[in-house]
């Protein structure tokens, strides 16, 4: 069944029940949960002159919808604890809508409104993207390691910096077909796709008793570049080796839920 498509929720990031619901295809009884959380009441404006109630969502604040319905539905993680998570750690949903609603710097340069362009290097909402492919090199996950601990895993590379490049260099070869410099440079950028991801891994936290609780680094100015020792989350035993010795892991792509999200709310197929 295709989606009906929510093209001008998702440019002006006023979305209502029913463009949310759908965007996740599921039914509003079924997000039932969701709708009461404290994220989606923070959002909701108040009803306009037909009594039609939206709710404003920023590209981070899709993201993290998406996110948190994932980790739900495909992690058993509870809402109240995806949303802590996400809001000790607003950086994850900055990464992966950085991708999704993707800007090229000139446009972040210039104090332009946070409504996404058309820009989509990757091609990953053009009407023949209909499978839920994972992209190693580019998707981000969240894992829950033993009903527990949390770890985000991001390619180190950064992915920004690779669509700005494949971007770039398609517009210069809109300009000129021809231009060499422009066609290898697009190519030194789409070579990246084909490499097996290298992973940057940053512990989040645990979860107990219904609650986050999150790392010291979580409230630091800078994302860690390396597992936490023992000494910071010492409950973990030997964090460093935690990530690939384990009794049971979850792995939710969270850059592919953001993305299957949007291509619903834009009204294109998802298989």
């Amino acid at each position: 069944m295709k989606n009906i498509p929510q093209i001008d929720s998702w440019r002006s990031g006023l979305f209502t029940e029913f463009d949310i619901v759908t965007a996740l295809g599921e039914s509003g009884v079924a997000l039932g949960e969701l709708f009461a959380c404290d994220m989606l009441r923070s959002a909701q404006r108040p009803a306009d002159a037909g009594g039609l109630v939206r709710f404003e969502l920023s590209p981070s604040a899709r993201a993290s919808l998406a996110i948190m319905h994932d980790l739900w539905r495909h992690a058993d993680l509870p809402l109240r604890v995806a949303k802590q998570a996400l809001s000790n750690w607003p950086q994850i949903a900055v990464s992966v809508s950085r991708i999704v609603d993707f800007e090229p710097e000139a446009c972040e340069d210039n104090g332009a409104s946070w409504e996404p362009t058309h820009a989509d290097p990757f091609q990953f909402f053009g009407p023949f993207a209909e499978e839920s492919l994972p992209v190693a090199a580019v998707d981000e996950y969240i894992d829950l390691i033993d009903e527990r601990f949390l770890l985000w895993r991001k390619p180190k590379h950064g992915s920004h910096g690779i669509a700005a490049a494949i971007h770039a260099s398609q517009n210069r070869l809109l300009l000129d077909p021809q231009d060499t410099a422009a066609q290898a440079d697009f190519l030194d950028a789409a070579a990246f796709l084909r490499r097996p991801a290298e992973y940057e891994l940053i512990w989040l936290g645990s979860t107990r008793d219904g609650l986050f609780r999150p790392t010291p680094a979580a409230s630091s100015p800078c994302t860690p570049e390396r597992l936490p020792t023992a000494t910071l989350m010492a409950e973990a035993g030997n964090a460093a080796t935690l990530a690939t010795n384990y009794r049971s892991k979850r792995s939710v792509n969270i850059s592919l839920a953001a993305r299957v999200m949007k291509r619903r709310a834009l009204g294109l197929n998802v298989r």
